[in-house]
């Protein structure tokens, strides 16, 4: 048996592979007292099919971490609280959750129970993109479960969309960056991943020159690099 890589070692592999920043995520999830964010993220993504591991990487990277992870105002006791409100505008990127047009997309990727004013109450939030400033039906939820449950779907529905352009157009199985690649383009804009798809005729990665962080397909990498590297913590099962 070889020596195992350090985590500092495993980083630099990946930013010579990747070339982007490496976000070290896994240290949201690594600890005793977070370890309920793994059971309810291994239990919901098992569901429905999503790598725990990737799951969590992009539900981290949309705010769950930096803004209720890292809050020490959501442990008790030394462990993590799982019962408050949750945003899904600010901590899931949920802003079109509660769309009715939107939810019916997703909605059979969630339980039958899963209900309005039971498990989230619609909210207009307001955000400034590319678009400049907006007014968007987002959700609060009413804890933790609901919310992830409620994220699960739409990145389910992301990835099969994913799988049926992929086919549409003719191109071939993807690898697994492949997959976590568009996966996370189709969550983050999935009218430019199609477009992307249909002109490229290609799962190319690297298909562009821009370095901006503020690009999707550099946060597209990004997420792709930190699984890799979250892989390396061994905190979920796959």
């Amino acid at each position: 048996m070889g020596k195992v890589k350090s985590k500092l070692e495993r980083k630099a592999e990946l930013k010579a592979t990747y070339d982007v920043y490496i976000n070290a995520w896994g240290g949201y999830a690594d600890e005793p007292k977070e370890k309920k964010i793994v059971t309810l993220i291994e239990q919901i993504a098992i569901g429905l099919d999503i790598r725990p591991s990737f799951f969590y990487t992009i539900a981290v990277g949309e705010g769950l971490g930096k803004l209720y992870l890292d809050f020490d105002f959501n442990y008790t006791n030394n462990q993590l609280i799982t019962d408050k409100t949750v945003n899904g505008f600010q901590t899931l990127g949920l802003d079109f959750f509660s769309a009715p047009e939107e939810f019916n997309r997703f909605k059979k990727y969630l339980p039958n129970d899963y209900n309005i004013h039971d498990e989230y109450e619609p909210y207009m939030a307001e955000r400034n993109e590319r678009n400049g400033k907006e007014i968007v039906p987002s959700a609060k939820f009413k804890d933790l479960e609901s919310a992830l449950k409620g994220f699960g779907a739409v990145l389910a529905h992301r990835r099969d969309l994913f799988v049926r352009y992929r086919k549409q157009y003719g191109l071939p199985a993807p690898s697994e960056d492949e997959k976590a690649y568009w996966m996370y383009y189709f969550f983050q804009a999935e009218n430019d991943a199609k477009l992307l798809l249909s002109q490229n005729k290609s799962l190319n990665i690297y298909h562009s020159k821009t370095r901006s962080r503020k690009s999707i397909h550099i946060k597209a990498l990004e997420r792709v690099a930190a699984w890799r590297y979250i892989l390396h913590y061994t905190i979920f099962s796959n």
